[in-house]
């Protein structure tokens, strides 16, 4: 089920856009930590390791939690299931842009 970027994280839904605790990878994070032993992040849901949070992140996003999130482009509206198909698309449509920042 994909979320309405509308609902608060409250009412059943999570804003892909929105900071703090509406932020999917606050949310995501929770099923993360870093093993000492082998310097890597690690999913806490099947144990899978991965050297940058980043990727940890994605992981946990698109295999455990699938079309959880909806990520908005600010400057078309556009709608994305996953913070990497946004990404994606504001680096070939909206790259020459002032007011993109990469985030």
């Amino acid at each position: 089920t994909v979320m309405d970027p509308n609902m608060s994280q409250g009412s059943g839904g999570v804003d892909g856009n929105k900071e703090g605790g509406g932020n999917p990878v606050h949310l995501l994070e929770l099923y993360t930590v870093f093993n000492s032993k082998t310097n890597k992040y690690q999913c806490t849901l099947c144990n899978k390791q991965i050297i940058r949070r980043y990727d940890i992140c994605n992981h946990i996003e698109l295999v455990h939690f699938p079309n959880m999130f909806v990520y908005e482009c600010e400057f078309c509206y556009k709608q994305f299931s996953n913070r990497n198909k946004k990404r994606q698309h504001m680096s070939t449509w909206h790259k020459d842009r002032k007011d993109y920042i990469k985030k």
